[in-house]
């Protein structure tokens, strides 16, 4: 018996630590005034440091946008604003964080991978060879950013007309 209650408990934990019970519309909009500065300011930061770079196929799966098809604007800000914060840029961390509040519903934490046994070693041209690249890799992550800005954007415009 105690074997089984420890499974079905294993089993829903996932559940109750997904958020049921979110705000609702209107009072996401209440924040809206809050969320609009950092998320104006986060456009901006970002535009700046993408001045020379073209953001072209970011996405390899369709991101979670707000449409006329899609009315849960509050999930889908939750998906964009918890999208972001894994993102982990600096520039957008007020603006993640103040989005989760507003609905007051944390991320799911990412799984932690397990250290590696031994240790790499690191080689002085391979090091020279992985700091090229990196710079592409930040540019897709601003690329992603600008994107989600536009969604929360969106989600927020369509927001603020729902509850008018």
């Amino acid at each position: 018996p105690l074997l089984c209650i420890s499974l079905l408990f294993l089993l829903l934990l996932p559940l109750s630590l997904s958020c049921d019970r979110k705000r609702p519309p209107t009072e996401v909009k209440n924040d809206y005034a809050i969320v609009q500065i950092y998320l104006q300011d986060a456009k901006g930061k970002i535009v700046s440091l993408l001045h020379n770079s073209s953001c072209t196929r970011v996405w390899k799966h369709k991101q979670p946008n707000c449409t006329s098809g899609n009315m849960d604007v509050v999930s889908t800000l939750h998906k964009l604003a918890c999208k972001m914060k894994n993102l982990e840029l600096s520039d957008t961390d007020k603006l993640a964080r103040s989005v989760i509040n507003s609905i007051q519903c944390p991320c799911q934490k990412k799984p932690t991978e397990e250290p590696n046994a031994k240790p790499k070693r690191r080689r002085t041209a391979t090091r020279k060879r992985r700091n090229e690249p990196r710079k592409s890799k930040e540019t897709r992550k601003l690329c992603k950013t600008k994107a989600i800005l536009s969604s929360m954007t969106t989600c927020y415009e369509m927001l603020n007309t729902m509850t008018a």
